[in-house]
């Protein structure tokens, strides 16, 4: 099968399509023959090879286990092991399996992948499951966001902040989205109420408190956050610039700082599936790129400025 290998961190020169054997499920897993993938910031991170990434993946470089990236997947599954129960040959199935998805084939485990709704394609559906359980854990199970709360979403042309501008108004919400004025037009087309654009605005000093607070660019400090805060609101933090920064909202006491941190799971997976199925969100992907161009796709992240989602066709 043909995937992008990733032999070594930081340099997008290293990484090649090369040919590798197709894998094979245990007992506990399924292969899944992929259609499509996307690009998210987890994947820039580890190629970057920051510490906590390197206590994961290897200390000095990518450990086989780790040598292919990817976590967004779509795709159809093959075979099953012996032990899976809610899976078999044929399925339409989408999920985050955290590595191994810019590749023909991946394995994934039950909790990783739901099943793909009928009139959803694999575009759309390899676009959502980091970005998208992301947004929704900040939206509905952190700041618990409903009908009438006013919310800024920092950071909201991203992937993470497109899903959460959809998440928010699909739960009543008016949202204030922040972003740059090229992507304004972006922004308000999937539901945001208005836009401050951080390249003339700054958010903070506009004597506006609110509701709740969903920061996916991670570029103020604990303080700043608060202080635009009403009492009681919850400031939901997805994204860091800084190790310092990230230090200083992990370690902050507030109760009104939440750090968010979503792992796989297939019903909140399958609950995106139904999101998009209805219509209440969308995949909003602004670029394709077949496989092989997978480096240039990370180094369209590795700028922070992509807006929406990029997909890899596999197939």
């Amino acid at each position: 099968m043909k995937a992008i290998h990733f032999p070594k961190y930081g340099s997008f020169e290293h990484l090649k399509q090369i040919e590798k054997p197709i894998p094979e499920p245990n007992s506990k897993q399924i292969l899944v023959r992929v259609k499509n993938s996307s690009t998210n910031a987890m994947e820039w991170h580890i190629f970057r090879g920051l510490w906590m990434v390197r206590m994961k993946c290897g200390i000095f470089k990518p450990s086989k286990k780790y040598d292919v990236q990817g976590a967004d997947i779509s795709g159809e599954v093959v075979s099953v092991g012996s032990e899976v129960k809610g899976f078999k040959k044929g399925d339409a199935v989408f999920g985050d399996i955290f590595n191994g998805g810019y590749a023909e084939y991946a394995l994934a485990e039950e909790h990783q992948l739901a099943k793909k709704p009928e009139n959803v394609s694999f575009e759309q559906a390899a676009a959502i499951p980091v970005a998208g359980m992301t947004a929704l854990k900040g939206i509905r199970d952190i700041t618990k966001v409903k009908k009438g709360d006013h919310v800024l979403i920092n950071g909201a042309s991203g992937g993470v902040g497109t899903f959460a501008v959809q998440m928010a108004k699909h739960y009543g919400a008016k949202v204030t989205a922040v972003c740059s004025g090229k992507n304004a037009a972006a922004v308000i087309a999937l539901g945001a109420d208005e836009v401050l654009n951080y390249e003339t605005t700054d958010f903070c000093s506009q004597g506006i408190k609110y509701d709740h607070v969903i920061d996916v660019v991670g570029n103020r400090t604990p303080k700043e956050m608060k202080r635009i805060l009403k009492p009681g609101g919850i400031c939901a933090v997805i994204g860091m610039t800084t190790l310092t920064l990230m230090f200083r909202f992990m370690l902050n006491p507030s109760k009104q700082i939440k750090v968010v941190h979503v792992e796989p799971n297939s019903e909140v997976l399958t609950t995106l599936g139904e999101m998009l199925s209805s219509g209440a969100v969308k995949s909003y992907i602004t670029a394709k790129f077949p496989l092989a161009q997978v480096p240039q796709a990370l180094k369209n992240v590795s700028t922070r400025h992509v807006c929406g989602k990029q997909v890899i066709v596999i197939e």
